[in-house]
């Protein structure tokens, strides 16, 4: 019962920070190395995927 628990506010916390990262526009998200693409990444449950890099 721990485990699901876990899992469940694990979920509910990437959801939030998910949320939150939506709001930020382009250029603040491309300062903390991240893009559109990688939300919808995040969104579609690819949530371990890299970071994009290309903008260094």
């Amino acid at each position: 019962m721990a485990f699901s628990l876990t899992s469940m506010f694990r979920r509910a916390e990437r959801k939030r920070v998910l949320t939150d990262l939506l709001k930020f526009d382009d250029h603040l998200l491309r300062d903390i190395g991240l893009t559109r693409g990688d939300l919808a990444a995040m969104r579609a449950g690819r949530h371990h995927a890299s970071p994009s890099r290309g903008h260094e």
